[in-house]
């Protein structure tokens, strides 16, 4: 693979990330999963991201690199999947909530039946303020 190269002495591989298609997030999550089995130098070449990884135990480096790229795509597809399902979750949390106390539930109605009957006071306020201004305009026209 043209991504991972071995180190001159063959003691650690050098992966090659395009940081357009494997965001920044991504990549630390991978590299977070290989902690235990190696040490983990990220660094930036031109338009990449560069990860060293040396084994700590007696593991091929190149097999390490290629495991890598698999939980590269792993983070990648689990990402992904959080921001598709970020709504139906926080409805499901919310609903979980709201069941386990319906004061809660009774709360956030009547605060919502509050904000309503003060929009339409608003409004009526408006509507009486355009009719007084009205019959006053009137009063004018035939008064002048």
């Amino acid at each position: 693979m043209e991504n991972i190269k071995l180190s001159d002495d063959g003691n650690y591989a050098i992966v090659f990330v395009n940081p357009e298609v494997y965001s920044l997030p991504t990549i630390y999550s991978a590299a977070y999963v290989f902690l235990d089995r190696a040490y983990i130098v990220l660094d930036k070449e031109k338009e990449r991201v560069v990860v060293y990884l040396k084994p700590k135990e007696k593991e091929n480096p190149e097999k390490l690199g290629m495991e890598f790229h698999n939980e590269l795509l792993n983070y990648a597809n689990y990402s992904s999947r959080v921001k598709e399902n970020n709504e139906i979750t926080k409805m499901i949390v919310q609903r979980a909530l709201l069941s386990a106390d319906t004061t809660l539930a009774q709360d956030m109605e009547d605060k919502e039946i509050e904000e309503l009957i003060q929009e339409l006071e608003k409004e009526e306020d408006e509507n009486v303020k355009n009719i007084v201004k009205e019959l006053k305009d009137d009063d004018r026209k035939k008064g002048g």
